[in-house]
Order: C-alpha cells, then sequence, then structure tokens
C-alpha cells in the first residue's frame, strides 16, 4: 500500500486555517477523542450499498474513519485530504489495522483532481462545516459520483430559526477557528436536493456535550465569550441554539445535533 499520493500544492486562500488547525504532529493527533458523532453517524456505513468491485472516495477523510469502515467491502479507497499530517496519521493506523486497500492522497475538496463518474461510493463526514460554501465540494461530489451512486454524508446541524442558527455558527467560529459555519437539517437536505441529489435516508440526533471538554481548545478570551453568552442563555436571555443546562455539580453542558445522510446520485 502507497502510504501518501502526493499531489501539487493546493491553493492556500481556501484551505490554510482548518490546514493550521489540523496539521499537528502525528504524536498530537492520535491523543485527540473521536469525533462526537462516529458512532451517530455508523448507520451511513451500514446502509451504503456495495459490493468488492466498488471504488470509494473518503472526501476531507482527515484519518480516514470512514474509509477504514468500508475498506474491507470494497475494492479500493481513495481517502482525500488537505492535510498532510492527518493523512500520514490514516496511513500509519491503517497498517496496524492490516487494511491494504486504502490509498491516502492529498487534495482540494472544492476541486478534486478525479474524472467525473468516478466512484461508485462518495463518504464525506463531519467536513462541511469546515467548508466556506458546502455547495462546492458536494457538487464536485456530485460530479465524480456515478450514476445511481450513493454518497454518505454527515455533519453538525444548526437550529431551523435563522435568528439563533447566526447565533449558534456566530459561536461555532469562536470555539473552533476552523467553523465556517453549519446548515440546518432542513437547509441541508434542500441543497442536496437542488444539486441534482435524492435523500434516500436520513438520521438526525442530538448528543450532549461538557462545555470545558468542548472549549479545551479555544483561547480563553473566545471561551469566556462562548460563557458569558451561555449563562445568559441559561439566565432567559437569547437563545445560543446549543440548550445548555447546568448539572448538579455546577458544571454546564451543551446539545450539539448531528445528521446522517444517505444520498442517491440518479440517473443523468
Amino acid at each position: 500500500m502507497r502510504d501518501l499520493a502526493r499531489l501539487p500544492r493546493v491553493s492556500e486562500s481556501a484551505l490554510e486555517v482548518n490546514q493550521r488547525k489540523f496539521s499537528q504532529p502525528a504524536e498530537t493527533l492520535s491523543t485527540r477523542q473521536p469525533h462526537e458523532g462516529d458512532e451517530q453517524s455508523d448507520w451511513v456505513f451500514t446502509g451504503i450499498p456495495r459490493t468488492r468491485r466498488d471504488l470509494v472516495l473518503d472526501v476531507a477523510a482527515g484519518t480516514g474513519v470512514g474509509a477504514r469502515a468500508l475498506a474491507p467491502d470494497v475494492r479500493q479507497v481513495i481517502a482525500l485530504d488537505a492535510t498532510e499530517a492527518m493523512l500520514t496519521l490514516g496511513a500509519r493506523e491503517a497498517r496496524a489495522a492490516g487494511i491494504e486497500n486504502i490509498l491516502f492522497m492529498r487534495g482540494d475538496a472544492a476541486a478534486l483532481p478525479f474524472l467525473d463518474d468516478s466512484f461508485r461510493t462518495v463518504l464525506c463526514r463531519f467536513a462541511l462545516h469546515h467548508f466556506p460554501d458546502p455547495r462546492v465540494a458536494l457538487s464536485e461530489m456530485r460530479r465524480v459520483l456515478a450514476p445511481r451512486g450513493w454518497l454518505g454524508l454527515a455533519d453538525l446541524v444548526v437550529s431551523e430559526d435563522a435568528a439563533v442558527a447566526e447565533r449558534q455558527n456566530a459561536i461555532g467560529r469562536l470555539a473552533d477557528p476552523a467553523y465556517a459555519g453549519a446548515l440546518s437539517a432542513s437547509a441541508l437536505q434542500d441543497t442536496l436536493v437542488r444539486l441534482g441529489f435524492e435523500v434516500a435516508g436520513a438520521e438526525t440526533r442530538a448528543t450532549r456535550q461538557a462545555v470545558d471538554a468542548w472549549l479545551a481548545s479555544t483561547p480563553a478570551a473566545d471561551a469566556a465569550e462562548i460563557r458569558a453568552r451561555l449563562e445568559a442563555d441559561l439566565e432567559g436571555g437569547e437563545p445560543t441554539g446549543l440548550a445548555p443546562q447546568r448539572g448538579p455539580d455546577g458544571a454546564v453542558s451543551v446539545t450539539r445535533v448531528l445528521t446522517s445522510l444517505l444520498v442517491l446520485n440518479p440517473d443523468a
């Protein structure tokens, strides 16, 4: 297995913030907790029809969690990400698991380096909210997906109330400079339909997260601002969209809402 297929350097203008966040040493990345939505999105993996002949693309793959989930059942998976450190760690983890049919490749989700109709299946997990315009990446995913092929998609979603969603996304950007903005569940499905996809299945779940854990890597001033907004919400002020709750020990937790979708690329 080739560990890393090197491509020409992609445009820094669209990717520099994400690369700065995720270009930590592999040893540091390996200590990161799995994404809070990993278990909630597992049904996408089990629901995607697949055969041993299929070629799969994992877009914004990170360390290739999704790629490793599908690899045993398909011919080959290409795990594409903009950040070399994530790919290097993913290649190491695939080797350790004895998985030999994943190709780790550096590239830009907004300009996928593949021909039209190249893949039977495309995955994209918890990455859309990092893209300045998710429609660009989704259009690219449809372009490289064969007719009657499947897109497995999972991401954070925000409130259906536009004003609350705006405040929720503002907090997301304070918490994480790589966060561009999430869509509501209905807006995401509407975007997919407008791009020509058919949503075959969808599941939305809420998961609670301790604020201390969520803001562990957030700069102190930004974390203080977020805590102030959450306290105001707790006291009946403007809703943050995060449904903060205070536990018996005084610790505050928030709700993050996740959606997973199984999406068909119909006949051209």
